[in-house]
């Protein structure tokens, strides 16, 4: 499934964005004044063994800890290869995960996230969207830069919630909220559209004695790249700059993907600011070269 870059205004760039993330001084302002959405702490880093260690130590107060590979993905030895390392959630259990934080169809949600500066709370932003919320937000900056900011943290978990949310049955990738694309579909993708590597550029060009590494036709475009000194999104300009010089223009089919679909979800964010729809290669690296593997 493709989609379609659409042209945006300039003074609708601020309302894109604000609708995308919320900054750590407004909600600060929510948490101080009693009126704070549903909080939710994504801690995870690829090797990273112990991230509710870290969650532990500290976080934002009422933020529930969600694991990701198994309540953004449905990880595990079940699972075949070629589906990818964090193939998406079955609605039930994303559902039953949803309510125990106490979200309901209303809900709106602000995604907080470890000091990847949001790298790994956009797989979250994207699960939620790809499910039918439609209030979700990112913190900008992450949890880094609120700690920076010296704003309030805790060591203490929050009461586990009792949700009402109603996901749809059978929600699958191709009938989910969110654009995405299969295997078969991105290697296909560079022939009639853009698609985008979010992965850092060393991973797609190789480095010393490993030959390069990605989708055949594929752009880098680096979900890092996005942010500034302090984990912040970059200005609209400086993104759009970004996007346009990698040839993202009205009417251009835009793919993403990265090694398991989590720095590629954080693609698809920022270019939702920009007006600017993107498809997600769930499976992304991780499923084309078990695929690859298997056609050998």
């Amino acid at each position: 499934m493709s989609t379609e870059a659409t042209p945006v205004r300039d003074t609708e760039l601020d309302e894109l964005r604000n609708a995308h993330f919320i900054e750590a001084a407004e909600l600060a302002r929510q948490l101080a004044e009693g009126a704070a959405p549903v909080l939710l702490d994504i801690r995870f880093r690829p090797g990273f063994g112990e991230p509710e260690a870290e969650y532990d130590a500290g976080h934002l107060p009422g933020a529930h800890y969600v694991h990701l590979p198994t309540v953004l993905a449905d990880a595990g030895p079940h699972r075949s290869a070629v589906d990818g390392a964090l193939p998406l959630p079955s609605a039930g259990a994303l559902q039953g995960a949803l309510r125990s934080y106490g979200i309901n169809n209303d809900s709106a949600v602000v995604v907080v996230y470890d000091n990847r500066h949001g790298l790994s709370a956009a797989r979250a932003w994207w699960v939620l969207k790809w499910a039918g919320l439609v209030n979700v937000r990112v913190l900008d900056g992450g949890y880094g830069y609120w700690q920076r900011l010296g704003l309030p943290t805790t060591t203490q978990r929050p009461d586990t919630g009792a949700g009402s949310i109603t996901l749809k049955a059978g929600l699958s990738p191709a009938s989910g909220n969110l654009a995405t694309i299969a295997t078969d579909e991105a290697a296909a993708f560079p022939h009639g559209g853009i698609l985008l590597d979010a992965r850092e550029r060393e991973h797609f060009v190789g480095t010393p004695g490993d030959p390069p590494a990605h989708i055949p036709g594929a752009l880098s475009l680096p979900s890092s790249s996005t942010l500034d000194e302090n984990g912040l999104l970059l200005p609209p300009e400086v993104l759009r700059a970004q996007a346009e010089a990698a040839g993202l223009t009205p009417g251009a089919a835009v793919g993403t993907y990265c090694g398991a679909g989590v720095l590629a979800a954080h693609k698809v964010l920022t270019l939702a600011t920009l007006g600017i729809e993107a498809a997600l290669y769930v499976g992304s690296w991780s499923a084309w070269s078990a695929a690859a593997a298997e056609r050998k």
